[in-house]
């Protein structure tokens, strides 16, 4: 480091500066004057697409959360239904379209979607019956939910722009019928 003794002074005796004007200066000495406002563009382009993929994963994200409701809701009604019977009650479709949206409800599933989704119970076997608990042992059942677009599924999405370009939600469970066999007994002794 240089003494102050050894810095050059002027006429008057003061220390002298090395000033730059801005029209001598080279490129490197008037390169932070020109980028001021450069960080500035740069952060509002960069900010400008991250917002974007945030929002975008949180929506993604928000969508296969309730997909993954649909599908555990869809499985308690076919579980249900394949019973037959829930607290000696003979189940019905009613009951199990029922057991469906109560699953939806406590698992944090908005009010709209809820009242808004389709529950269908399909005999998917060659015996005919329009109830669970009709079905014969090992008939398969199908529970099929689905959240149609509209008010239903726009209750689902934390931002109303469309992220990801998917109009409706749905989800199905198969399940075999737990039923027992109907077995007739004889009263009278075979010897």
């Amino acid at each position: 480091m240089r003494a102050l003794a050894d810095c050059p002074t002027n006429d008057a005796g003061t220390m002298q500066t090395n000033q730059v004007t801005p029209e001598a200066a080279t490129p490197a000495q008037a390169a932070p004057r020109a980028r001021r406002g450069a960080v500035a563009v740069e952060a509002a382009i960069v900010m400008t697409v991250l917002v974007v993929l945030v929002m975008g994963m949180w929506e993604a994200g928000r969508l296969l959360q309730m997909s993954r409701i649909l599908e555990d809701a869809a499985r308690e009604g076919a579980r249900m239904a394949a019973g037959g019977t829930n607290n000696n009650t003979a189940v019905t479709v009613s009951m199990v379209q029922q057991a469906v949206k109560d699953y939806m409800t406590m698992a944090g599933v908005p009010a709209a979607a809820v009242s808004g989704c389709q529950v269908t119970v399909t005999n998917n076997s060659g015996n005919s019956w329009t109830d669970p608990t009709d079905a014969q042992p090992l008939d398969e059942i199908t529970v099929k939910v689905v959240i149609p677009s509209g008010t239903a599924f726009n209750s689902l999405k934390f931002i109303s722009t469309a992220f990801t370009g998917i109009t409706q939600l749905s989800a199905s469970a198969r399940w075999m019928s737990a039923n027992d066999s109907n077995v007739t007994l004889s009263s009278q002794l075979p010897y």
